[in-house]
């Protein structure tokens, strides 16, 4: 009887020690498993920021061109060459720019690009929102000329109505270039995002 005992005993040590190390592997693969889920998600927090604050940077960035335009749009000599954007002190310009396979505009790519392309203009379109965030923007018109536009050498669209237009009732509808707006986003774990956006100018 205490022979057997002591069989039985010796057989339960090795299988609780197997049992204990399996548990001990389990949990480590759980606490990684739950590290690397954290990690995803506030990756995606953070990708999610950055195009928000694209969106944000967009609608600025619109407003502060219409304000700069004055928004004269009869003849839209004031937006025929890059001057625009250098007394406006955004990023501007009259012509469309070499852009990559996805249509996003080279300069706006990196901050060495951005900053070679547009001087001290870059430094005062960047928005440093905080939380390792930063944001600048790029506003073209999509032309090839830096002449008045023209359906030759210009992406042509009618213009935005408001509601108080006076020449609405004209025969022809009057049409205005079109102007591409860009965002890039940075932020920390090198997150990035590029948001685009086509816009018009109303009519007064």
């Amino acid at each position: 009887m205490h022979a057997l005992l002591r069989r039985q005993c010796g057989t339960a040590l090795p299988i609780a020690l197997v049992m204990v190390t399996v548990m001990a592997m389990a949990s480590i693969g759980l606490v990684r498993m739950i590290d690397s889920s954290t990690l995803l998600a506030r990756n995606a927090s953070f990708q999610r920021d950055a195009v928000n604050r694209n969106q944000i940077a967009i609608r600025t960035a619109i407003t502060e061109f219409e304000a700069q335009a004055t928004r004269h749009f009869a003849m839209l000599k004031n937006t025929e060459t890059d001057a625009l954007g250098q007394a406006g002190g955004f990023a501007y310009s009259a012509v469309a720019l070499p852009t990559d396979s996805a249509g996003v505009p080279l300069a706006i790519k990196d901050g060495a690009s951005f900053a070679s392309g547009f001087g001290s203009v870059a430094t005062s379109s960047a928005i440093a929102s905080g939380e390792g965030m930063e944001t600048v923007y790029l506003i073209e018109r999509l032309c090839s000329l830096q002449e008045p536009a023209a359906d030759n050498h210009c992406a042509m669209s009618s213009t935005r109505v408001p509601d108080n237009c006076s020449r609405c009732a004209s025969v022809s509808t009057p049409r205005t270039p079109v102007f591409r707006v860009t965002a890039r986003t940075n932020g920390p774990r090198g997150v990035e995002a590029l948001s685009q956006a086509l816009f018009t100018l109303p009519i007064e």
